[in-house]
């Protein structure tokens, strides 16, 4: 199953069936960075690798699709790099 970040409010999840999410992936040697997403390190996220989180390719879910919880960002500029990742493809 592929990683994912949740970035609906919290208070919003709590409410609905649905979570909004940004899937991850590993980041490969040499895998060039998009505009539309942001590095997220091991270090960050708890995840066993660096990642990239894909704004690109922001979805709304079921909750019953998630798996276990693999990690939580709490580094404020991690947060703030998928912040921009998203307004930016948001065109916000």
């Amino acid at each position: 199953m592929r990683p994912v970040l949740v970035v609906s409010a919290e208070h919003i999840n709590q409410a609905l069936s649905v979570v909004t999410i940004i899937p991850l992936t590993a980041l490969k040697p040499g895998r060039r960075v998009y505009p539309t997403e942001a590095f997220l390190s091991a270090e960050d996220t708890g995840l066993p690798k660096d990642s990239l989180a894909m704004a690109q390719q922001v979805r709304t879910i079921a909750k019953s699709r998630l798996g276990e919880k693999g990690g939580c960002l709490v580094a404020e500029a991690a947060r703030e790099a998928v912040r921009r990742a998203l307004l930016l493809h948001l065109d916000l």
